[in-house]
């Protein structure tokens, strides 16, 4: 039985006690409905993966302890397993240090913020692909720096010429690397991009909500080659690990020291010194028994099926059609198929999804999720080839 059964029967069990509430009751209802979305084999418009058993098992715990790692001493055990799972990233990504965060778009906050405050260059300007996340722009205005958009190519990545031009005429604070755009998955060139930033003193923050996942993989990693050298990295295993919101981090190169005039006086220790405060394990303790109860091969396991799915679904649209098509590395393939087929009914069942790649508006399937399967989404395109 999957977690979501179980979490299933745990509701319909405590159901009786609301019988008197008979409105109550219907909405839970119309919720479980809702969240068995995630675990059909046809849903892949979005990056909101179906959660299993240790993951879920670790959210109940963290919404059982509830300890808030501003307070450490008071949680040695807390402590010390967000500290070994930092470790474990560190030698993943190559970086030195990090923190857990409530999600990228906090992430990629964090790291303008520690490249405004330690990068001596004294730009106000961040480059990055008019691919990136929506964040990396907001963060900009929050932060009082100026976003400049660089152009992507037919495959969705930076331009590292019209990136190396822009630098000419202005080098910026900080250049920002997509690794897994949102709209179609694409990597932008790291080591390239890494490359210009130390040529020109500017930070370099890699954004690897989605695709960063594959630097599990051996098979896939080397889509990666360079991250190790980036000042900053965000990750977002609640996207494409399967673990619940709002699991993410940022890894950087050099540790916090900015400089801060906090009141702590109610606290043992000086606060860290990131956009977020009060935390614990919801943030960790899900991915940790994920990590425990099923090893790192369990999400190996997950990256090469979800991709492998991918590829599958782009080798048929391929063979059996003749539509535009994009099939990037981290498991997202977009399409367009002739214009008077109308795939809206697939989007509104959360079958697929739509984006805009360079401005053309395509459909999009993402395969996040562990229960998608190839063959029952082609099974409902099959009627337009």
């Amino acid at each position: 039985m999957n977690a979501f059964n179980e979490a299933i029967g745990l509701l319909q069990s405590q159901l009786s006690v609301l019988a008197d509430d008979d409105q109550f009751a219907q909405l839970i209802q119309q919720l479980i409905i809702e969240g068995q979305l995630h675990y059909k084999d046809t849903w892949a418009g979005h990056m909101t993966p179906a959660i299993e058993s240790p993951a879920l098992l670790g959210q109940l715990l963290a919404g059982l302890h509830n300890g808030n790692l501003l307070s450490s001493e008071l949680y040695p055990q807390l402590a010390v397993i967000e500290q070994q799972l930092l470790d474990w990233f560190y030698q993943l990504f190559g970086q030195s240090f990090g923190h857990f965060t409530h999600g990228s778009s906090y992430g990629n906050l964090d790291a303008l913020w520690q490249a405004r405050e330690h990068n001596n260059n004294s730009s106000k300007l961040v480059y990055g692909s008019q691919a990136a996340h929506y964040s990396i722009s907001k963060a900009c205005r929050i932060l009082g720096l100026n976003f400049q958009a660089i152009p992507t190519d037919e495959l969705g990545q930076l331009k590292v010429n019209a990136l190396r031009t822009a630098c000419q005429h202005a080098a910026p604070l900080v250049i920002v690397v997509t690794a897994g755009t949102s709209s179609c998955g694409a990597i932008d060139p790291i080591d390239a991009c890494i490359e210009i930033a130390r040529e020109f003193s500017s930070w370099c923050h890699i954004d690897a909500a989605w695709g960063g996942a594959l630097i599990l993989s051996p098979t896939h990693q080397h889509h990666l080659f360079g991250i190790a050298l980036a000042d900053s990295v965000s990750f977002d295993p609640h996207k494409a690990l399967g673990q619940p919101k709002p699991c993410s981090m940022l890894l950087y190169k050099q540790p916090l020291t900015i400089d801060a005039d906090f009141d702590v006086d109610y606290l043992t220790q000086t606060p860290k010194q990131t956009i977020g405060g009060s935390y614990g394990g919801e943030l960790f303790l899900p991915l940790w028994c994920s990590l425990k109860l099923g090893g790192e091969q369990s999400f190996l396991d997950r990256i090469d099926h979800r991709l492998q799915q991918a590829e599958q679904f782009a080798l048929t649209l391929k063979q059996y059609t003749n539509w535009w098509l994009l099939h990037s590395a981290t498991g997202i393939v977009c399409f367009k198929p002739s214009s008077n087929i109308d795939l809206i009914h697939l989007v509104n069942l959360g079958q697929l999804s739509t984006a805009k790649v360079n401005g053309q508006a395509v459909y999009r399937v993402v395969f996040a999720n562990h229960t998608s399967q190839a063959e029952p989404l082609l099974a409902a395109l099959k009627l337009y080839f």
